[in-house]
């Protein structure tokens, strides 16, 4: 999907989006940085200014977005072909989109947005790499990985056996996500905040990893060799599954959802067997534990760019969106971190952090001031 239906953007803008939609540009946004700033530029912009210059600027932006994308996927093709192309499709495109921005709702005020963080990767040798620098399909002089920027995806590719070990270490910022498709098949979603370290090639009888954060696993089955999930309070133990798991240090829980398969956890001198829809927690401060049935979106969603939540303190959803945004939050007042939310629907990951805050304005008693990096939360 190279380009977006100009309708779904209006109407992410009123907050009118179904699901369906909804996931159509939460896939649009995650394809590419300059998806997403686009995105960020039409919610912030002025509609009631818009004169024949400010056109010019706007179509000129789009037709060199796509016909970048162009040229990154298509490279076989016949460039003077793609660029026409692109051009002719940018400008219907254009013109249907202020057609409706110029009939539709008051535009978001500008706020802090999604920045683009680096996020690095650690070489078995030591040496540091910025993913946001290394060019499409190519990670130095290392034969075996590659490096997808529009998918922000690592891939390792299987080398047949090999007596020695190296470590790679995936650390993303505040901000930041990344995936990487381990030598075996297992695919891995990085969240915000969150560091993966894993083997260039697996060995032995086992796949071990180590996590400190959040990270979604979609784990290539092979009875013979378990995958080990590594965090300060939990072994995660499977032999091919998807899971969730949250184990920031600095949180007072550690937590894995299973989505489908069966996984075995390690915590605390115990092993606790988890099945499809049930979530294990480790709290902490009282060393307890707990299994319990939940909803796996509310805690799994984020991987496709969305978050929900059902009756959640508002201190654990700045506590995400802090991460997701890049911002400290300040609380003037301690009362408001008890007040609950649900949401009615998906709430998109790239959408504006003004607009979303707008809708907890909206139905309880809150306010927040965003004031470049630091959202300071008050009652009303």
């Amino acid at each position: 999907m190279n380009s977006i239906d100009w309708i779904i953007i209006n109407k992410s803008l009123d907050g009118t989006l179904n699901d369906q939609e909804a996931e159509r540009l939460s896939e649009w946004l995650a394809e590419s940085d300059e998806h997403r700033m686009l995105y960020q530029k039409i919610k912030t912009y002025d509609s009631y200014s818009l004169d024949e210059g400010i056109y010019e600027k706007w179509k000129s932006e789009y037709v060199t977005v796509l016909s970048r994308l162009k040229r990154r996927r298509r490279k076989n093709m016949i460039r003077r072909r793609i660029l026409i192309s692109t051009s002719i499709a940018a400008i219907f495109m254009l013109v249907a989109f202020f057609t409706l921005l110029l009939n539709g709702p008051e535009p978001v005020g500008s706020d802090h947005g999604v920045e683009c963080p680096k996020v690095q990767l650690q070489l078995a040798d030591g040496n540091l790499l910025d993913l946001d620098d290394v060019k499409e399909n190519n990670l130095t002089e290392i034969a075996h990985i590659n490096v997808s920027s529009s998918n922000k995806t690592l891939t390792y590719q299987h080398i047949g056996k090999s007596s020695r070990v190296e470590y790679n270490t995936l650390k993303t910022e505040r901000g930041g996500e990344w995936n990487v498709v381990l030598e075996d098949g297992t695919k891995v979603y990085l969240n915000s905040s969150s560091t993966l370290k894993y083997p260039t090639s697996f060995t032995g009888d086992s796949r071990q990893v180590v996590l400190e954060g959040e990270a979604y696993f979609e784990v290539t089955h092979d009875p013979d060799k378990p995958f080990i999930v590594k965090t300060s309070d939990m072994n995660i133990v499977v032999r091919g599954t998807s899971f969730n798991v949250n184990a920031y240090s600095d949180y007072k829980t550690t937590r894995t959802t299973l989505v489908n398969g069966k996984i075995e956890v390690e915590c605390s001198g115990n092993t606790h067997i988890v099945l499809p829809g049930q979530q294990i927690v480790f709290e902490k401060e009282t060393k307890s534990i707990k299994i319990e049935d939940v909803d796996t979106e509310l805690y799994a969603s984020w991987k496709n760019g969305f978050y929900k939540f059902n009756d959640t303190r508002l201190e654990d959803i700045l506590t995400t969106l802090s991460l997701w945004y890049d911002v400290d939050v300040i609380y003037a007042d301690e009362s408001v971190k008890e007040l609950r939310f649900t949401s009615s629907g998906k709430i998109i990951r790239y959408d504006s952090l003004t607009s979303l805050l707008k809708k907890f304005e909206y139905t309880n008693n809150v306010i927040f001031d965003l004031n470049g990096k630091n959202l300071i939360v008050k009652q009303k």
